[in-house]
């Protein structure tokens, strides 16, 4: 036994540590419920660990500590020692014979030596062959009835991984879990920090982007990278003592599609103004870019001083090669609006009120095509680091060819304190100060970007807690300028939700503004 082990209640895992610990936790358990079907497992081996739970807990862990005898001690033998040699027939060719006599020491001995040399040079196989021994246990013990059983086993033995993945993906989460523990070793994955932190059905393509980007590197480390909203996984990567940022995509939709995505971030990397691609595989939904670190803000560089970084930064990127092309801006947020109705998460009025103040902005708003430019689309403080001097973008999920008007929309609800620094906004981007036109254009768009990201973190909220309703009151409760620098509580339900709350009642605050019907009367003219 390997010390460590690992018990379920059916399907359910109720204990993982040491086999005291866990016999412990399953005689608790058994102690309410009798009839619970319980097993435990060698968490290395997934060997079945036979334990007698009659009497109380002590006595249980007394007798699971007791060594194992049957009863009878051998009597003292004279003479040497026997030194754990056992005498086995072995069948061989007279050639063999013949070689191993001329050998030093005897047919036994060269023998001992050549069963020693081939374990040091097949360790690497032996441990597959346990791994892929003890999830087969496993399996058949846990998911023997599982869809997909015999689909996993002959994956498992003609040793494909990603198949094997797909045919345990519908198991009980807790067994599958295991499963796919057990199963980076039974598939040859070299033991790696990865282990700890890529689910199994994504290690292959990890592996491959690791090996490609890397060829015969070590990882160091891998830690998942924590925050913001995106559908990806990331992680940062230490190799060979330099730090990557590692991405794992999620499921694609009408807006995550790696391919578009990763177009982007390589003209937006060229550009200068994302870290280095290093890899990409759309079909795999893998990527690896430098690691921006962040650091604390220079106290000698002013809040204006940051905002124009951004925005020289937003200037560059709008003048990078075109990307890819994906929806008419409005008609993109007009679908997120649709879909909080369909779930609901917002009293009828305030549903109605929100589609109409966007059927307003999409008709006041002209298109035109000098100012379709490569935009990211999603300019929340969490999507831009500031690294001494420079501002970098990142997570390029929502870009494409898009109005100019909208990366400077979101630069402005997420970064500007007010109008004098909206103005600076514009001054910097365009090099002089703004006419009617760019300020009208600019403060319509600000309010489609707050229905875009009310739209975008309710839905949020919807999937993540189905059934749940945004209160009437909470509305009303706040504005976007009294959250601004709160970013941080993004990162919670209740945070992502009033973020929605303050974008939504901000928008419809202007809506009802002297501003808001010069911009539309001058846009309409």
């Amino acid at each position: 036994m390997s010390g460590t082990a690992i018990a379920f209640k059916g399907v359910n895992r109720i204990a993982l540590g040491d086999l005291a610990t866990v016999v412990a936790q399953a005689k608790a358990l058994l102690d309410v419920d009798p009839t619970a079907s319980v097993l435990i497992f060698d968490d290395r081996t997934s060997a079945l660990i036979e334990v007698d739970f009659r009497g109380s807990r002590d006595e249980v862990l007394t007798r699971l500590s007791a060594p194992e005898t049957d009863g009878q001690q051998d009597a003292p033998r004279r003479g040497r020692p026997r030194l754990g040699v056992t005498a086995r027939e072995v069948t061989l060719l007279p050639r063999h014979w013949d070689w191993l006599g001329r050998q030093p020491g005897g047919a036994s001995a060269t023998l001992r030596k050549l069963v020693e040399q081939a374990r040091r040079e097949d360790t690497a196989g032996e441990r597959v062959r346990e791994a892929r021994d003890a999830l087969y246990r496993f399996a058949t013990a846990m998911a023997g009835d599982a869809p997909g059983y015999e689909e996993a086993l002959r994956a498992l033995f003609a040793g494909e991984a990603e198949r094997f993945a797909g045919a345990t993906a519908a198991w009980p989460d807790d067994v599958r879990e295991h499963a796919w523990k057990l199963a980076a070793l039974a598939f040859g994955f070299p033991p790696s920090p990865l282990d700890a932190v890529i689910p199994f059905d994504r290690r292959g393509a990890v592996q491959r982007a690791v090996e490609t980007a890397f060829p015969k590197a070590e990882i160091d480390a891998a830690v998942p990278v924590l925050g913001g909203a995106s559908a990806a996984r990331v992680f940062r990567l230490t190799i060979g003592g330099a730090d990557r940022l590692l991405r794992v995509e999620g499921a694609v939709d009408a807006i995550r599609n790696p391919a578009r995505q990763y177009a982007c971030m390589r003209i937006a990397a060229e550009a200068g103004v994302a870290p280095s691609l290093i890899y990409a595989d759309a079909r795999d939904g893998v990527a690896i870019t430098d690691f921006v670190t962040v650091a604390a803000p220079d106290p000698s560089r002013t809040r204006e001083d940051r905002l124009r970084a951004l925005v020289q930064t937003v200037r560059t990127l709008h003048a990078a090669p075109l990307f890819p092309p994906l929806v008419d801006i409005f008609e993109g947020i007009g679908a997120g609006i649709a879909q909080t109705g369909v779930a609901q998460v917002l009293p009828r009025a305030s549903q109605n009120l929100m589609a109409r103040l966007h059927g307003e902005l999409a008709r006041a708003y002209p298109r035109r095509e000098q100012d379709r430019v490569s935009s990211h689309n999603d300019l929340n403080p969490g999507n831009v680091l500031f690294e001494g001097d420079r501002t970098w973008i990142v997570d390029w999920e929502s870009a494409f060819a898009a109005d100019r008007y909208m990366d400077l929309a979101a630069a402005a609800n997420w970064f500007a304190a007010d109008e004098r620094e909206e103005a600076l906004i514009l001054q910097t981007y365009f090099g002089a100060a703004p006419d009617d036109d760019r300020r009208a254009r600019f403060f319509i768009m600000q309010q489609a970007n707050r229905l875009f990201y009310a739209a975008m973190l309710l839905n949020a909220a919807a999937a993540e807690r189905p059934g749940f309703r945004v209160a009437v009151a909470d509305l009303h409760a706040l504005r976007l300028s009294e959250i601004r620098g709160e970013m941080a509580s993004m990162a919670s339900f209740d945070g992502r939700v009033r973020f929605a709350q303050a974008f939504l009642n901000s928008a419809a605050h202007d809506f009802e503004t002297a501003r808001f019907a010069w911009a539309k009367a001058h846009l309409r003219a």
